[in-house]
C-alpha cells in the first residue's frame, strides 16, 4: 500500500513538472518597450503624432521637423475657427483638441515637460496674407500647480514678431473661471481667452479666432493677438507654439 501511494506521489510530481515546463516554453517574453522623454530624443523623420514619456505617464504628442528644425514638440496649435478655446481652468489644465489640428496640451503635461530638463521656445505667426513672423526664446519654464502653472522663466528672445510674451512673464495662468491676473478687471473673461494675463496683456494666443482685421470695439484685443505684429484689432490665421529641449 506504501508502495502504491509512493508511485501516485512521484507522478503527480511529474505531471507538474512536464505542466510547468510547457507552460515556460509556450509563454510568450514581454517586451518593455523604452519611450522618449522628448521629441529631440526621439528625432522622427517627419512631422506627426508620437508618443513620449514624461514621469511616470506616456502620452501622444505632435513632434514638429519643418517649422524650425528638428525635435520641437508644439504645445499648442490654431488653425481654424473649428475648436473653441475660450475654456475653463479644468479644460485648460488637462489639455483639448485634435494634435493634428488645434489643440492645447494641457497645463499640467506642460509642467511636467518643462521640468524634466531646461527647454527652448519657438512661436511661429501667420496672417492671413501669408506673412510669418516667429519670436524664440531660449529659455522656457512653466510652474505647478501650486502656482498656478506661472511662466517663471523666459529666456533671451530673438525672432521677427517682437518679444510680446515678456509682458507676460512671472504671472499665473488665467481663465474666465479662475482670474489669476494683476487687473481689476477679470482680463480673460474681458479677452475672451486664457493666458498668462498681466494688467491685461501684450498677446493673446488662445483668443476668439476671428478672420484678420475687425473694427468691433468689444472685440478689440480678444482675437489670436500679438501686439507688435499685427496690433490689437487684428487676429492670427495659423499659430504653433513648441518646446524643445536645450
Amino acid at each position: 500500500m506504501k508502495a502504491i501511494c509512493l508511485l501516485l506521489s512521484v507522478f503527480s510530481l511529474c505531471l507538474a513538472y512536464l505542466a510547468s515546463a510547457e507552460a515556460v516554453e509556450n509563454a510568450v517574453p514581454q517586451i518593455f518597450k523604452k519611450y522618449s522623454t522628448s521629441c529631440k530624443e526621439l528625432n522622427p523623420k517627419k512631422s506627426g503624432v508620437q508618443k513620449i514619456r514624461i514621469g511616470n505617464d506616456k502620452i501622444d504628442v505632435y513632434c514638429d521637423v519643418t517649422i524650425a528644425g528638428k525635435g520641437w514638440l508644439v504645445i499648442q496649435r490654431r488653425v481654424s475657427v473649428d475648436t473653441n478655446f475660450f475654456r475653463n481652468w479644468t479644460s485648460y489644465e488637462e489639455g483639448f483638441g485634435d494634435l493634428k489640428g488645434n489643440f492645447f496640451i494641457g497645463l499640467r503635461n506642460l509642467n511636467k515637460i518643462a521640468s524634466l530638463e531646461p527647454q527652448e521656445l519657438y512661436i511661429e505667426l501667420e496672417d492671413f496674407s501669408g506673412e510669418r513672423r516667429y519670436a524664440h526664446y531660449d529659455l522656457f519654464n512653466v510652474g505647478n500647480v501650486y502656482s498656478n502653472y506661472s511662466l517663471i522663466q523666459l529666456g533671451k528672445y530673438s525672432g521677427n514678431a517682437g518679444d510680446d510674451l515678456r509682458y507676460q512673464l512671472n504671472q499665473s495662468f488665467s481663465t474666465f473661471d479662475r482670474d489669476n491676473d494683476n487687473s481689476t478687471l477679470n482680463c480673460a473673461s474681458r479677452y475672451r481667452g486664457a493666458w498668462w494675463y498681466n494688467d491685461c496683456l501684450h498677446s493673446n494666443l488662445n483668443g476668439v479666432y476671428l478672420d484678420g482685421g475687425y473694427s468691433d470695439s468689444e472685440l478689440f484685443a480678444a482675437g489670436i493677438i500679438w501686439g507688435a505684429f499685427k496690433g490689437y484689432t487684428y487676429s492670427l490665421k495659423t499659430v504653433n507654439i513648441m518646446v524643445r529641449p536645450k
